[in-house]
């Protein structure tokens, strides 16, 4: 394996990305209060869910970063900790058990010595990642459809893979995306050409995504059958899934190898949603500052103020006056945080998961009432990071 490429940049694009893709445990390092809303148990047809914004407590620590599955949420503590709550029956709180829920935190059973540094955002349905301070990603929970690379069963405990440098993950649905030694692997289901390896035939081995220029990986993104990567150069592919352009690229055919979509300035930050083939959608914000989305708008959750179907990237309503440094985006819901911290919601709310009481849906960017430092949605399940009150 190599290490990272390096892409010189512009001054002024480089700028922009400084500003806006510091990761949580930078923007947010003397955060500590954690957030949930939405409904963790939704896809286990359990029909429970969180009334309005409810705060989380007992993790031992300061929480400098939080991550979601379908089912569970986790943080991550300033000393190298994992706390996880929710659905447990698949292993997903990685401690060994293996509870139909858990409301309290509980931590993440890892080796002695094992130090975490940072948690891929999402994770695949009703599993956990992290990756430690030397470079290894661990993976635990549900490896249904083989996402984690396992090729037993699911994990009760936090297993070690065997890349060597990883730097970033994500995963949803069950397939995951590993970046390692500047490399782009994936594993698990790929019915409709996740993996993007240019076939759909699913592996639990590591495959590598083909396709993509030789330019360094800045982000990566998933979802249900759809996987994303951003490159430093500011440019955005993804493949996978693209009944309701998914993929931006209007065709509505899915796509077994990476497509570039064409957007009208460099992309910044961006996120990818979708829980199940009748959602799914990715926002982005750009360089310039707007912000875009592409996908299925059945709820809403493109933003534009109507439910009229994608044909490639809209640029999202956001009031006068509002611009957002970060964006996540969950199944059928969006969520934009302005630089002052204040989180905007729009898209499906059937389950709370906007975190506004009342309202079924909105079709453009509405604000919450809260100020956080960090959002992360998988499905219906919420969470988010903030400041600790005074």
């Amino acid at each position: 394996m190599f290490a990272l490429g390096v892409v010189v940049l512009s001054a002024v694009l480089a700028a922009v990305l400084a500003a806006v893709l510091l990761p949580a445990t930078a923007q947010g390092a003397q955060a500590q209060r954690v957030e949930a809303w939405g409904d963790p148990w939704s896809s286990q047809g359990f029909g429970h869910q969180y009334d309005g914004l409810t705060a989380v407590s007992g993790v031992r620590g300061t929480v400098v970063q939080i991550s979601t599955s379908d089912s569970a949420s986790y943080a991550l503590t300033r000393n190298g900790t994992v706390w996880a709550w929710g659905v447990g029956q698949f292993g997903a709180l990685g401690n060994g058990t293996t509870p139909v829920f858990v409301g309290k935190p509980v931590r993440v059973h890892f080796p002695a010595g094992v130090k975490i540094k940072s948690l891929p955002s999402p994770m695949p349905y009703d599993a956990g990642m992290a990756i430690d301070t030397s470079g290894h990603v661990w993976v635990w929970g549900s490896n249904y459809g083989f996402p984690l690379c396992l090729s037993g069963g699911n994990a009760l405990y936090p297993k070690k893979l065997p890349f060597q440098h990883v730097t970033m993950a994500s995963g949803a649905g069950s397939h995951a995306l590993y970046v390692a030694g500047g490399k782009l692997f994936s594993c698990g289901n790929d019915a409709s050409g996740e993996l993007g390896n240019g076939d759909t035939i699913g592996s639990k081995n590591p495959v590598r995504v083909v396709g993509l220029p030789h330019v360094s990986i800045r982000a990566v993104v998933s979802s249900w059958e759809d996987s994303g990567v951003l490159l430093s150069d500011g440019a955005f592919y993804d493949w996978g899934y693209n009944a309701a352009d998914q993929l931006g690229n209007g065709t509505g055919e899915d796509s077994a190898v990476p497509v570039h979509v064409d957007l009208p300035a460099p992309v910044a930050r961006v996120s990818m949603g979708g829980s199940d083939k009748f959602n799914g959608q990715t926002a982005a914000i750009l360089s310039n500052g707007s912000t875009w989305a592409w996908g299925s708008n059945q709820f809403g959750q493109l933003g534009i103020g109507k439910l009229s179907p994608s044909a490639g990237p809209t640029l999202v309503a956001v009031p006068p006056g509002v611009s957002f440094v970060q964006v996540d985006s969950g199944g059928s819901s969006v969520y934009g945080i302005t630089h002052s911290g204040a989180v905007w919601s729009w898209g499906q709310n059937d389950l709370g998961q906007l975190g506004l009481l009342g309202r079924r849906a909105t079709a453009r960017p509405t604000a919450v009432g809260v100020d956080l430092t960090s959002v992360s949605s998988t499905a219906g399940n919420v969470a988010g990071l903030g400041a600790a009150q005074r």
